[in-house]
């Protein structure tokens, strides 16, 4: 029986509260910047907190593609977000300026999936009121399938556009998904990854639910207090392995294995044994055909929210055994705040850069760890990473894990 076709990751775009395209994104990482602070895009005045991950300077109309400029339709944030982060994909895979054709790919074949869990609602919110106040409500009323349509528009991608609204997860559902269509043949090019921006309907729902931290998140830290909104977006270009190469692209790693289980649980809370994050890691890595002994490094979701700190380390301690103290941990919502349908797109594009680089990004803020995890705490840690692991958990018991491998190792 012939194995399924290797996908493999050819570009990385990202919009970041610590800085925009992959080069920028990294050094951040690795330099420990914390990309949260003020908000002002609304008043947080009646809230626990006035501080999120805001992405400073944004002008969303520098993001319209070319055929919408002539009507005088511009992108709502989250959407220029999700154009300005697909350009930046599609350049670093060398796809821009008619590189698709030159590729030997059709437009038809090519498309694009985002996670998100607000998405463009807040433009809509917007509209909504514009027409109650007797006001033009403009050219349009954005749809959440805009958040695909719109990069999709500007690359010229004429196939599938996606979206998937799995709360924390969607980024790595986004991932999962254009892995299998790329290795059934229902597609031969996938842009995916995640796109959000602040809003304050999320705000208020993390403040009722007494989930917010007052000034920063610490994850796993004996004194984490709950976890930060935060905005931004990554995407992925994912190709099959064969294409990839034929083409002379540059190859960061592998979407070697994915994992989605339910926990059944709870709306808010995950189940306190991690039943379904602990089905969906072994998932993940029974698809790409490895065990947990081949795990270099764990990029975990890491709220720092007392419940899902614990469950997390409590469900790697299991897993991991008595490499637990030897598996480097890393969680990014620590610099990023937590960018709802683009976190884990932007973790996965972290955990790409770590296998790369041959070195983890530490976990900002934390001081104390007292869980059975080796967490990277002050400074980057040089290390070969062959086999990262994304962890990404959401409300309403959405887990997806994501398992990336080196291009370089063996099938």
């Amino acid at each position: 029986m012939t194995s399924p076709p290797r996908v493999v990751v050819t570009g990385i775009g990202v919009v970041s509260t610590v800085g925009v395209g992959v080069d920028h994104f990294w050094q951040a990482l690795l330099d420990g910047q914390v990309g949260t602070g003020s908000v002002t895009l609304f008043d947080t005045g009646d809230y626990a907190t006035s501080v999120a991950g805001q992405i400073p300077d944004w002008v969303s109309d520098h993001y319209t593609p070319a055929p919408l400029v002539p009507v005088g339709v511009t992108p709502s944030r989250s959407e220029s977000f999700a154009v300005a982060a697909g350009r930046l994909a599609f350049q670093d895979a060398g796809l821009d300026r008619g590189g698709l054709e030159a590729a030997g790919y059709r437009p038809a074949r090519c498309g694009v999936i985002t996670g998100m869990v607000t998405g463009n609602r807040p433009a809509v919110e917007a509209t909504i009121h514009r027409i109650r106040g007797g006001e033009d409500p403009g050219p349009r009323l954005p749809q959440p399938v805009s958040m695909s349509a719109w990069p999709a528009l500007d690359l010229g991608l004429r196939g599938l556009v996606r979206v998937l609204p799995m709360a924390c997860a969607a980024g790595n559902a986004a991932i999962a998904d254009g892995m299998d269509l790329l290795r059934s043949g229902a597609a031969d090019l996938i842009l995916a990854g995640g796109a959000d921006e602040l809003s304050e309907a999320m705000f208020l729902m993390f403040d009722r639910l007494r989930a917010f931290s007052p000034d920063r998140v610490r994850p796993f830290d004996p004194a984490r207090r709950g976890l930060i909104l935060g905005e931004g977006a990554a995407y992925l270009v994912l190709e099959r392995e064969e294409d990839a190469r034929r083409r002379g692209a540059q190859l960061y790693g592998v979407v070697a294995g994915h994992g989605n289980f339910a926990d059944a649980h709870h709306m808010t809370a995950p189940h306190p044994q991690g039943t379904g994050a602990t089905r969906s890691i072994r998932r993940a890595l029974e698809m790409a055909g490895l065990g947990v002994e081949d795990v270099d490094h764990i990029n975990a979701h890491g709220t720092g929210t007392p419940a899902n700190d614990e469950v997390e380390a409590l469900v790697l301690a299991q897993l991991l055994g008595r490499r637990a103290r030897d598996v480097p941990v890393t969680a990014l919502k620590s610099g990023l705040g937590h960018a709802q349908g683009a976190a884990s797109a932007l973790e996965a594009a972290a955990c790409l850069l770590s296998i790369r680089h041959g070195i983890v990004p530490p976990t900002v803020n934390t001081t104390a760890c007292d869980y059975d995890i080796d967490l990277v705490l002050g400074e980057a840690r040089r290390t070969q990473v062959r086999v990262a692991l994304n962890n990404s958990f959401g409300f309403g018991g959405n887990n997806c894990c994501v398992v990336l491998q080196s291009a370089a190792e063996p099938r």
